[in-house]
């Protein structure tokens, strides 16, 4: 009893201290400790006056059931909340008496569960835990003494259940009866004690040991056994309240009543966010002060009233009205700011010129008469008489280094990842990858051929057709141009062969389980999506220097994107920032120096 108080004491006290911890570990930067609900069934095994000696084993029982939830309070501490409902038996036959007992069982209780992950490896699917805390028992003794037609049992000492007693004076006139093991009696309200009535509620300190076998992030199985020490002796009926002197001998032991529990079940939790892995953590928390400096520069350079940070339009000049980027409004959206719109309410936006306004069929068919042959001199005519400049040489071919229709491989995609012009487009069923913006099948040739020997055997050119579509050019992977001497003297070299330490700059927003459904990433232009050790990490950018790639981080924070950071490819591998030179967390390229 001295020992029960005593442990009851330690557990009331420990909950204060830990929840002035608790109070701390909410200052803690990233730290979230989501709630577990788990349901389990097991065995109960009940030890006390009619079971005193017997400590065989708790699966040879009665069936009960538990629901629980956790909630952690740290690393390696957790308060549980648990509810137990079952039943509990026990006959005892002897030559001196013959006694037996049932009762239902509703147990609810708030333990402290610690686990010893302190002192295990991180990467494991096993953690041992112990348990200690107070509960509140309900219980409801009854005991099976009558068959079902009110016959009394007379344990003779032959082994023989009779209705008569053995030494009765007509006793050779006795029948042999069976117990029907309908438990009939309430023992609360026979008379076998000596007050009128048991309590049928009683105090228990509850302590058990236990293991959790990690299954994914949400789902765990708990294997554990609980001694219920409880402050009662009157749970099987017998206590030192019984009157000795009434029938079958019901003398107690003096001892307290307790019963053991042992079972399965099976958790899940409800964490919102997917667990990254080890070096992922590593890497957020190491560049987080970054952002404080970001989110300090307040600085206005043009002065319309929104900072540099996130002002879209840098350089707006003083006294023009901006909207929430920082750029000028542009009312019509023609895509010309009002203070240099000359047709302030243009009818079709599409087709205004630089100056707002809009293209006239008058004004297309003033520049076809203009038109003098087949070349691209109608087209620059009509450039030059709507925009007052003349055509320059577009971009139009191309590399196709990848095509895929279910998805890329991992392997594949880290191929990809190493290349830092890499560009994704989205075409009908496919989705195609290409690298390069070349004004002239010749200079996209030398790249071809310079891919072709870092392995993209499949690589050709593509141009876009009438619809937009990417098609192949005429020159193919099979058919490489080499450079040669134009027509205009000039000499074309080949462009310098990428280094195979080339370092690419990624920001990644995100890393998940699964993919996720939320429409939030679709609105990220260039989207790749990286699958590595069963995660899918969705990375935007691509940055030659870690200045580049810091600023960009910056702007998905702000566009909601609150746990990008940085990370590294060096040869199609991903590495650490350590290990291609980024030291400093105070980088002044943060902070747009």
């Amino acid at each position: 009893m001295k020992f029960s108080i005593l442990l009851t004491a330690i557990c009331i006290l420990s909950l204060q201290v830990f929840s002035q911890e608790t109070e701390q570990e909410t200052e803690k930067i990233n730290k979230a400790y989501s709630p577990t609900i788990g349901v389990g069934v097991g065995m109960i095994g009940f030890y006390g006056d009619l079971n005193d000696r017997n400590y065989g084993s708790p699966f040879s029982a009665n069936p009960g059931f538990n629901l629980y939830v956790v909630q952690p309070i740290n690393d390696f501490l957790s308060l549980k909340f648990n509810f137990l409902q079952g039943n509990i038996r026990e006959e005892e036959r002897s030559l001196e008496r013959n006694l037996n007992f049932k009762s239902d069982i509703f147990a609810g209780s708030a333990m402290l569960e610690y686990n010893f992950s302190n002192f295990l490896p991180e990467q494991r699917n096993i953690t041992p835990f112990v348990t200690a805390g107070i509960e509140m028992i309900e219980f409801s003794p009854k005991s099976d003494l009558m068959d079902a037609s009110g016959n009394k049992y007379n344990y003779w000492s032959d082994g023989s259940i009779r209705n008569m007693k053995e030494g009765a004076s007509n006793a050779e006139q006795s029948q042999i009866i069976r117990r029907d093991y309908s438990y009939e009696t309430d023992i609360r309200e026979s008379g076998f004690n000596s007050t009128t009535s048991t309590n049928s509620r009683a105090f228990a300190i509850p302590v058990g040991i236990g293991v959790t076998m990690h299954l994914n992030d949400q789902f765990d199985f708990r294997f554990e056994s609980i001694m219920h020490l409880s402050f009662s002796d009157e749970i099987d009926g017998v206590s030192n309240k019984t009157s000795r002197d009434l029938v079958q001998n019901r003398r107690a032991n003096g001892n307290n009543d307790h019963f053991l529990y042992s079972g399965i079940s099976l958790s899940y939790n409800f964490q919102k966010v997917k667990g990254v892995d080890p070096f992922e953590k590593e890497e957020k928390l190491k560049f987080e002060p970054i952002d404080y400096l970001a989110y300090g520069n307040t600085e206005d350079f043009d002065g319309d009233g929104v900072i540099d940070l996130v002002d879209l339009c840098p350089n707006t000049p003083k006294n023009i009205a901006v909207d929430s980027t920082g750029c000028p409004i542009d009312s019509d959206g023609d895509g010309v700011p009002d203070y240099k719109d000359e047709e302030m309410n243009t009818r079709y936006p599409e087709f205004a010129n630089d100056k707002g306004v809009e293209v006239t069929d008058e004004m297309i068919y003033r520049s076809y008469m203009r038109y003098k042959d087949s070349t691209l001199e109608f087209a620059e005519t009509i450039e030059r008489d709507f925009t007052g400049k003349r055509r320059k040489s577009a971009p139009k071919y191309r590399i196709k280094i990848g095509e895929y229709t279910r998805g890329e491989t991992p392997k594949d995609m880290s191929k990809l990842l190493g290349i830092s012009d890499l560009s994704k487009v989205d075409q009908e069923d496919k989705t195609l990858y290409t690298v390069g913006n070349y004004k002239t099948q010749l200079e996209a040739s030398s790249r071809l051929n310079q891919l072709k020997q870092q392995g993209f055997n499949e690589a050709e050119i593509v141009k876009k057709d009438a619809k937009g579509v990417y098609i192949a050019s005429e020159i193919t992977s099979s058919s490489p141009i080499t450079p040669t001497q134009s027509t205009s003297g000039e000499t074309t070299t080949t462009e310098e062969l990428p280094k195979t330490d080339e370092v690419v700059f990624r920001v990644q927003l995100g890393a998940f389980k699964n993919k996720p459904t939320s429409e939030n990433y679709s609105k990220i232009p260039n989207l790749l999506i990286e699958e590595s050790n069963s995660y899918f990490r969705y990375l935007s950018g691509s940055f030659n220097n870690f200045g580049d790639a810091a600023k960009h981080k910056v702007k998905m924070i702000v566009e909601g994107y609150k746990g990008a950071f940085v990370v590294a490819f060096k040869g199609g591998e991903r590495v650490s920032l350590k290990s291609v030179g980024v030291e400093s967390l105070n980088s002044d390229p943060i902070i747009g120096k």
